[in-house]
């Protein structure tokens, strides 16, 4: 398990990067069967706690071949995550767009945001920003999560509508999360 705490109402007491294995916890209690994935920095504890669960890894090279990935998974009866940096996310539009959300899949998005708050890396500032438009105009719901204190709730309410209700829906982790930047 993780460090965090849980409390008498429910809710995890975060601190520090704990906020990782709270979220793949949360995937892992959910059923998730798979996570495709391109590597991050923020993601990399994440991507390790899902792993320690038993969760079935798949790291790509793009972010559409994870939609891609994704898409047979669910198709087959599995519960994949897709997880990506907000960088990448304008290679995996079209694979959304033509595939995942026509045929309502219900894929799960955890998107490590940058160039947004703190950024340095004037690269990365455009696709940061047009990250959630991009995702609204495809009818994919975006739920930023910006403490360790929302994890448990708001990664919850990104599976109900992914697998219960069949919609992609995104879990936008912001930079307030802390979980480091590399230098890309």
């Amino acid at each position: 398990m993780c460090d965090a705490e849980a409390r008498q109402d429910g809710v995890l007491d975060m601190q520090g990067l704990d906020w990782q294995h709270g979220l793949a916890d949360v995937l892992a209690a959910r059923g998730v069967t798979a996570a495709a994935y391109v590597p991050d920095t923020r993601l990399q504890g994440i991507l390790a706690a899902l792993a320690g669960h038993g969760i079935r890894m798949r790291s790509l090279t793009r972010e559409e071949e994870c939609v891609g990935y994704a898409a047979g998974e669910r198709i087959a009866g599995g519960r994949p995550v897709v997880l990506m940096q907000s960088s990448g996310l304008g290679n995996a539009i079209n694979a959304l767009g033509s595939l995942a959300v026509p045929y309502r899949l219900g894929i799960p998005l955890v998107v490590s945001m940058r160039g947004t708050l703190g950024e340095a890396n004037p690269s990365q500032v455009l696709m940061g920003r047009a990250a959630v438009p991009l995702l609204s105009a495809l009818g994919i719901q975006t739920f930023s999560l910006r403490s360790g204190a929302a994890v448990r709730q708001t990664t919850d309410g990104v599976l109900t509508l992914a697998y219960d209700a069949g919609e992609c829906a995104a879990l936008m982790l912001e930079a307030e999360l802390g979980g480091g930047r590399d230098a890309s």
